[in-house]
């Protein structure tokens, strides 16, 4: 199977971006329909049914087959493998990309608490000068 491009990967979710054609797609996973019958269990209009199915036509998501006179849609059995590659390959990400973005986080983290020992150094420096100054406020009144 080959690797769907960028481009074809966006028109596919732009494709899938309506609640009607992700309907039909799951009423298509249990069986081959005409219009009439996805139009009635997903209560739209048959002409609204046509449109959705045309789109995913268009990106070969489903596939029509003839029977004197009405025509039957399914899905394309490859599909849901199209789909779940392209899934995969959206959501996830290379093991070298996952080590490159931890140790990523982990210079950050450390930048952030090199940071912190640096302003506390300073905070310290401080307290020490404010004990000194009431140490010898202290020892002048004794």
């Amino acid at each position: 199977m080959r690797r769907l491009t960028l481009q074809e990967r966006a028109r596919i979710l732009r494709a899938l971006g309506t609640q009607s054609r992700m309907q039909i797609i799951e009423v298509l996973k249990q069986g081959p329909l005409d219009v009439g019958d996805l139009a009635e269990r997903l209560g739209i209009s048959q002409s609204a049914v046509s449109q959705h199915l045309k789109v995913l036509k268009e990106l070969e998501l489903v596939f029509d087959r003839r029977h004197s006179y009405f025509i039957s849609y399914s899905l394309s059995p490859d599909a849901l493998a199209r789909l779940e590659e392209m899934f995969f390959a959206v959501c996830s990400m290379s093991f070298e990309h996952a080590v490159r973005r931890r140790e990523f986080e982990r210079r950050l983290e450390k930048e952030r608490l090199v940071r912190l020992r640096e302003h506390l150094i300073v905070q310290l420096g401080q307290i020490d000068e404010a004990i000194a100054v009431l140490e010898n406020e202290d020892s002048e009144k004794s």
